[in-house]
């Protein structure tokens, strides 16, 4: 019987495992946001400074992605200041000008609390994960070994 329940408690750890919990985490606490702006580049020039109008999600570019109008330009990420949240854009064709949308996550959460409660259940999560399958293997072969000496 105890054979069935370590194989029970290993099905449970992998489903467990599977489940996105710390993905899905991320996207309750972020919103995606898309802003659109009218861009013109000076000849010679194959790059752009926007004003973003909301703060990158922990300042993590690699949320961005870019959509210009133009079939010239070939956006991409080339610099971003957190203070003034001012985002470099190269890539562009000189001389154009183009609409240039850029798509990026922000906190869905103007509350730090909030975002840190959500925190806290994923690190939960994962503590959970190795926790409950070594717990319970090993009060199950525990008590395996407390019945042979038992009976000896």
């Amino acid at each position: 019987m105890r054979i069935f329940y370590s194989f029970l408690i290993i099905v449970c750890s992998v489903i467990l495992i599977i489940l996105p919990f710390t993905d899905a985490s991320y996207e309750f606490k972020t919103d995606l946001r898309e802003d659109s702006f009218t861009v013109t580049t000076a000849v010679g020039a194959d790059n752009e400074t926007v004003q973003l109008f909301k703060p990158i999600y922990d300042d993590d570019v690699s949320t961005l992605e870019f959509i210009s109008d133009d079939t010239d330009d070939s956006p991409i990420y080339y610099s971003y200041n957190t203070t003034t949240r001012a985002l470099v854009v190269a890539g562009l064709a000189a001389d154009t000008t183009r609409t240039l949308d850029v798509t990026y996550d922000i906190s869905a959460y103007s509350s730090d609390a909030v975002n840190n409660v959500i925190d806290v259940f994923a690190i939960a999560w994962v503590i959970l994960w190795i926790a409950f399958p070594m717990g319970a293997l090993a009060a199950i072969w525990v008590g395996k070994i407390r019945d042979l000496l038992g009976r000896a």
